[in-house]
């Protein structure tokens, strides 16, 4: 299945290998492609409007959550923007990794992992393009490459959702308590896969994707406590576990407001409680926020930082086409 994304190219991504479409059918089909990712995109951002409608509209159902939110513990909000600066800095090292034969300094590659996530929420994944692009200038990774790498580290993440919803549905029916003990067994099993070269890499990025999905975890229970809902730590698990599935949709940057109803119906499957959906809808909104408050200074900074080196890039790119130009047309013989 791997194989079969990766054989086909996106017509949007720069330096993309395709040929220039002369017929009219391939061009057609470029538009239509453009056109159904913006759609996508007016879906999520009605679906998030959407969930910011529900909780306005049943604010007296969860006035006590309201309430209690706007007036946040300041070691909780220290929590959250501390989980999510560590994130950023746990994809970093995946991408280091799969990467590596290209020696990206690392901190260009946190950099450029932190602006990239700024700059997908804006429309058509804007942070996708931009750093595969960034890549290919800079660095001269072919897109198709890094493109790999962003699937390769899709399925690891996918990866880690499933052992870690194995383990939880286990646990539950086995009726297991220490959660700790249950919580290593998405580590251990790929923890086999570093014991071999050949697939010491895939091991080590499931671990690290595993590590972001229990961060993500640690800030659906800052959340809830923050609503002075507190959450069990496996119920958060499992709400990290459907944010991250969402997260990986194509077309929805983030899961932009499907990621919110999902975490919405799952804690009503999860949690008795009357507004469960609403709880759950504005634990994740709270979630949304913090990621806003960290990438929009961390992200804007990175990018204003790695800009000069885009631009030097292209310049000598720019250089080096004209030096090739020009020494083709002095070779042609004189009329």
């Amino acid at each position: 299945m791997m194989q079969t994304v990766m054989d086909h190219e996106d017509p949007d991504l720069p330096g993309s290998s395709q040929p220039t479409p002369t017929p009219s059918k391939p061009i057609g089909r470029g538009r239509r492609w453009f056109l159904f990712k913006l759609l996508m995109m007016l879906v999520g951002v009605l679906m998030l409007a959407g969930a910011v409608w529900l909780i306005i509209a049943q604010q007296d159902k969860i006035a006590t959550a309201l309430q209690a939110l706007s007036h946040p513990s300041s070691g909780i909000v220290i929590l959250l923007v501390a989980t999510m600066l560590v994130s950023i800095f746990v994809t970093g090292v995946q991408f280091q990794l799969l990467l590596a034969r290209h020696q990206v300094p690392f901190m260009e590659m946190q950099g450029l992992i932190a602006g990239s996530a700024l700059l997908n929420f804006l429309p058509l994944k804007a942070g996708l393009v931009g750093r595969i692009a960034y890549h290919q200038v800079v660095h001269a990774i072919r897109p198709m490459e890094t493109a790999r790498a962003m699937i390769l580290a899709r399925v690891a993440g996918l990866f880690a959702i499933a052992l870690t919803a194995g383990t939880l549905s286990l646990r539950y029916l086995m009726n297991g308590d220490d959660l700790w003990a249950w919580a290593m067994i998405p580590i251990a099993v790929p923890g086999w896969l570093m014991l071999f070269p050949m697939t010491r890499t895939a091991g080590i990025v499931i671990v690290l994707k595993y590590a972001d999905l229990l961060l993500m975890a640690v800030r659906y229970q800052c959340a809830f406590i923050m609503m002075n809902e507190p959450m069990s730590f496996d119920i958060c698990m499992a709400l990290a576990s459907i944010g991250m599935l969402a997260g990986a949709i194509p077309f929805l940057s983030g899961g932009l407001g499907l990621r919110e109803w999902l975490v919405g119906w799952l804690t009503t499957m999860l949690v008795m409680l009357p507004a469960a959906l609403e709880i759950g809808l504005l634990a994740d909104l709270v979630n949304r926020a913090v990621e806003l408050v960290v990438l929009l200074p961390l992200g804007g900074l990175a990018i204003l930082m790695l800009r000069p080196r885009l631009k030097a890039a292209v310049h000598r790119y720019q250089s080096l086409q004209e030096a090739v130009i020009n020494q083709d047309r002095s070779r042609d013989p004189e009329p």
